[in-house]
Parts: C-alpha cells; structure tokens; sequence
C-alpha cells in the first residue's frame, strides 16, 4: 500500500487560498510558534499536505471573517490541527498502529470549546462596541443639542439686553428733552429781579 500523499508548494496553496504568498509564509510562522509544524523538503521548504490545508482555510477564515488576530488564531489552529503523531521525512506521514489511529480519530473536545469560546468572546466584544459607538452617537446628539439650546438661550439673553438699553437710553432722552422744554417755558427775569430775587 502506497502511503505517499500529494504535497503542495506554497505557490500552489497561495493560488488555491487566492492569497499571496507572503501572507501564506507569516500565517505559517503564526501557527509554527505555537507548535504546530510543516513536512519540509531537503531545501527547508515548507510543503503542504492535505491536513495543512484545512487547518490553513480555517486560518483564513478565522483571520479574514472572525477578525481573530494572526497570533491567536495561530494558537487556536495549533491546538485543533496539530498531529500527535509527527509525519515521517520528505512529506510521507508516519504509519500509525490501530491505538494511535483510534487516538487521533477522537475530537478534541477541549479545543473546540476553546475556539467557540474565543468566537463567542470575539461576537461580544464586536456587540459590545457596536453599542457603545451607538451610545457615543447617542451622546454627541444630545451634546450638540444643548449647545443649540444654549446658543438659542444667549441670543435671546443678548436681544432682551439690548431692548433694555434701548429703552433707557429712549427714557433718558426723553427727560432731558422735558427738562430742556420746562426750562424754555420759566419767564425771562430782568436783571434787578434776579439780583434780588424778586
């Protein structure tokens, strides 16, 4: 029985995740620093099985739709995908016995509760911004609402006042003009009658 398995380059895999390949190799660094690893040929280049596919479509999603961060997901995919049971050299997987197939055919429960925690997390932190951005909106409503208020209140302030001075200043006008009038009307005295006061 032939146990060789197709393995991809990651020129291959770029195309088929219609990503470069750049964004391939860090996403690669972001799963291998939490243990999770790569058949590499003679030249050190890392070459893709099957398995590491999925586990790198369930990167992309978690990146591009859950907006997981690159570490985190790394974590996450590391802990789902990772084989116990490490592949043999030049990209052909170990034989495993009976026990270890059983083993690994077994979910791990443990990681899946990890990653629908850290979605579920993800979902409330997203709900969570989504009301405090409406809350903000909200507020700056209300706040340009009170200054609207407070401009009408000081325009009103300001026209009363000038109604008030205009007023006095029409009052004060008039009494020097009735003053200016009673003085008109006061008889003319001769010099001698204001001498002596007669």
């Amino acid at each position: 029985m032939d146990n060789t398995e197709r393995a991809y380059t990651t020129k291959e895999v770029s195309t088929t995740l219609n990503v470069v390949d750049s964004t391939i190799r860090k996403w690669c660094l972001a799963m291998e620093k939490h243990g999770y690893t790569f058949t590499k040929n003679e030249h050190n280049q890392r070459l893709f099985l099957e398995k590491d596919l999925v586990a790198l479509r369930h990167y992309q999603t978690m990146v591009k739709e859950n907006n997981f961060s690159m570490d985190n997901a790394g974590m996450v995919i590391a802990s789902r995908f990772s084989s116990p049971f490490p592949s043999g050299s030049g990209g052909v997987p170990a034989v495993k016995t009976e026990d270890e197939e059983r083993l690994s055919a077994r979910p791990d429960t443990r990681s899946d509760e990890r990653i629908d925690k850290l979605i579920e997390h993800a979902e409330k932190q997203e709900q969570f911004n989504k009301e405090l951005l409406e809350r903000l909106n909200e507020q700056q409503k209300y706040i340009e609402k009170q200054h609207h208020y407070i401009e009408e209140k000081l325009k009103e302030r300001d026209g009363n006042l000038m109604e008030s001075l205009r007023t006095l200043q029409e009052a004060k006008q008039e009494m020097l003009e009735i003053a200016a009038t009673k003085e008109e009307e006061k008889p003319k005295q001769g010099f001698f009658a204001r001498l002596f006061g007669k």
